[in-house]
């Protein structure tokens, strides 16, 4: 089913009040004409569900390897590990496939990236921001940014001013740290499943990145070791199964815009032959006339006679 889904180039009020809808509406695809297709996005949600499912499973069924602190840092290790994947991926893809593409395309490719940039500077401004806010707590605390041993001098009405200013820094630096933190984690999140907003340069893309970024993962889960104590073939097939499932929806996904919407890597490139044009200039001849037919062209019209010349 086509659904251009225009709900998304908007961000709701609400989603402004909470920190993971607006992560959800700054890092998702927002372009309006873009190919959206149903099927394909439940595909993805269920099997986005199978696997959490499979890994809660895997963590409850299974005694733990390690800490639950180590798994959980290993985890956020392998989400910036993810991104930074991603990114790399991502640029190298776009830089091949819009320097692959047709001059009018290639245009329209390149403003086109003003989804992608918009994601990965919310992600990396909303990180800069915690963690510049974060850095300043503790000198507020120590008294290094509010002057006390002036205030104190200066008279018990300053020092209130300074008391009541001190709380106001704290209580607003604590709410940006811990609102800029949940935008971040959930901007990483959607960005992943996204591949960093490049479905809005072509749709395409998502699917030719998306295996990259879970090959890359499967990879490195094999250098830092098992979280859970469990036999070599469930450990294995759990860890297979994430990047098989993602490879064989991106293969289908093509295939599906490939037949149901005739979205080809030749179209997106603008690389298409053209039909030959028919000749111009000669003129169709009509085919000789069948025995006992009259002839389609008309007679010569008689010429006229004169008498002859006489002196």
């Amino acid at each position: 089913m086509l659904n251009s889904d225009r709900r998304r180039t908007s961000v709701a009020p609400r989603s402004v009040r909470n920190p993971f809808g607006l992560a959800a509406a700054v890092t998702r695809d927002s372009r309006s004409d873009r190919i959206q297709d149903d099927v394909v996005q439940r595909l993805r949600s269920g099997r986005t569900a199978v696997g959490v499912v499979a890994t809660v499973w895997m963590l409850a069924a299974y005694p733990l390897a390690q800490s639950g602190e180590d798994i959980l840092l290993g985890k956020l290790v392998d989400v910036l590990a993810g991104c930074a994947i991603t990114f790399v991926a991502g640029l190298v893809c776009l830089s091949v496939f819009i320097g692959a593409a047709r001059p009018p395309l290639r245009r329209l490719y390149v403003r086109r990236l003003t989804g992608p940039g918009s994601a990965l500077g919310a992600i990396l401004g909303c990180a800069a921001l915690a963690a510049g806010v974060a850095m300043l707590l503790p000198r507020l605390t120590r008294g290094e940014i509010i002057p006390w041993a002036d205030a104190r001098s200066a008279g018990i009405l300053v020092w209130l001013l300074c008391l009541l200013l001190f709380l106001v820094l704290l209580l607003g630096g604590l709410i940006v740290v811990v609102v800029a933190a949940l935008f971040t984690l959930g901007a990483v999140v959607y960005a992943l499943n996204s591949c960093f907003r490049v479905g809005d340069v072509h749709e395409l893309l998502p699917a030719l990145i998306s295996p990259f970024l879970v090959w890359a993962l499967f990879v490195l889960s094999l250098f830092d070791g098992p979280d859970v104590a469990a036999p070599p073939l469930v450990l294995y097939t759990f860890l297979l199964g994430g990047p098989l499932s993602v490879t064989l929806l991106s293969v289908w996904e093509i295939r599906r815009l490939n037949r149901r919407y005739g979205v080809t890597f030749r179209s997106a490139l603008g690389r298409e032959r053209d039909a030959a044009p028919e000749p111009v200039g000669i003129p169709a001849q009509a085919p000789p006339p069948a025995f006992g037919e009259p002839s389609p062209y008309a007679a010569y019209p008689p010429q006229p006679t004169y008498p002859p010349y006489s002196s």
